[in-house]
């Protein structure tokens, strides 16, 4: 029997203290293991937090795109300058956010949510994350229209 790959899912709310220290819920401790890796997403929208594992295969992603493109060595060189690897947890559960990063993606907010990604936490402002609600509960119908679409693809 295989083993279940390790999947971040559940929303939590949580406040940055002072010093830009951000509580890890537990049960996403536990699947980051010791050390992991801080770095932003995709969109640059909010902050990731990768186990170690995953952050290793998202690196090989990016380099089978090939190092002779402008614009992926753009984008990478913005990506690499906020990422953070060899991250860990103080006793209490907080890992302290970067302040470059931490203040580029998050601003002045202290107030975040911290969710589930699948393979990844996310981190983002409350007020992102509440724009980024309302836009999906808008978007639902046209969504799930494209969802029913794949699926008769699959049964073709």
């Amino acid at each position: 029997m295989s083993e279940r790959p390790v999947r971040f899912i559940g929303s939590f709310n949580h406040s940055l203290d002072t010093k830009g220290r951000l509580v890890i819920p537990q049960n996403f401790r536990d699947k980051l293991g010791e050390k992991f890796c801080v770095a932003p997403s995709y969109d640059f929208k909010s902050i990731a937090v990768y186990p170690t594992e995953m952050w290793e295969k998202r690196n090989e992603a990016y380099e089978k795109l090939g190092k002779l493109n402008p614009a992926l060595n753009r984008y990478l060189e913005q990506f690499y300058a906020l990422s953070y690897d060899e991250q860990t947890c103080d006793g209490q559960g907080r890992v302290l956010l970067p302040a470059n990063i931490r203040q580029k993606i998050l601003g002045e907010e202290r107030d975040v949510e911290i969710t589930g990604a699948n393979d990844h936490i996310r981190v983002v402002a409350e007020t992102v994350s509440s724009e980024s609600w309302t836009q999906f509960g808008t978007e639902l119908p046209e969504l799930l229209e494209m969802i029913a679409g794949l699926e008769k693809k699959e049964e073709e």
